[in-house]
C-alpha cells in the first residue's frame, strides 16, 4: 500500500488539502457566525449645555452593540423630567420612528456594529433638566443609561 500511494500521491494531497480548508473554515469562518451569548450595548455621545423652551434639541448619540448576539428590536428608553418632552429618533440617518411610551425602536443591531441615532426632544420649562437613555432590547436594558443635563431658557 505504502508503494501505490508513492507511486501516485494525488489522493493524499487531496485530502490533505480538503482538511486544510475545514481547518480554515472553522477557525476563520464559523466564528463570524456566532450570535450567542447576553445582549450588551452602549450609548454615547452629548446632551446640548442649553436650549429654548418649546424649541427643539438634538442629541447625537452612537450605540454600540458590544456583545456578539443581535439586538432585536433596538430601542432607546428615554427617562426625562416632565420639563422636556421626547419627540422621535432618526437610526443610522434613514430611519425616523416616533416615541411610544417611554422608548423608541429602531430594527435590529448585529453583534460588533454601531449606528448612529439623532434624537429630538422638546424642552417645556425654562429651568434645569436632565435626560437619562438607555440602551434596550424591547423593553429590557441591555447596557448602563447615558444621561445628562441641560439648562432651558424662556422663550
Amino acid at each position: 500500500m505504502l508503494a501505490r500511494i508513492r507511486g501516485n500521491p494525488r489522493p493524499l494531497v487531496a485530502i490533505a488539502i480538503a482538511i486544510g480548508l475545514l481547518l480554515v473554515f472553522f477557525v476563520i469562518v464559523a466564528p463570524l457566525f456566532n450570535t450567542s451569548g447576553a445582549p450588551a450595548a452602549e450609548l454615547s455621545g452629548g446632551v446640548p449645555a442649553s436650549g429654548v423652551v418649546g424649541h427643539q434639541l438634538e442629541i447625537d448619540l452612537g450605540l454600540d452593540n458590544t456583545g456578539f448576539s443581535v439586538i432585536s428590536p433596538i430601542c432607546i428608553v428615554v427617562s426625562v423630567q416632565a420639563t422636556m418632552h421626547p419627540d422621535y429618533a432618526i437610526f443610522q440617518g434613514l430611519d425616523r420612528e416616533t416615541f411610544v411610551g417611554d422608548k423608541v425602536c429602531g430594527g435590529s443591531l448585529n453583534g460588533q456594529d454601531s449606528i448612529s441615532v439623532r434624537m429630538f426632544v422638546t424642552p417645556l420649562v425654562a429651568g434645569r433638566t436632565s435626560i437619562s437613555l438607555t440602551p434596550a432590547k424591547g423593553s429590557a436594558a441591555v447596557g448602563p443609561a447615558f444621561s445628562g443635563s441641560l439648562t432651558v431658557a424662556a422663550a
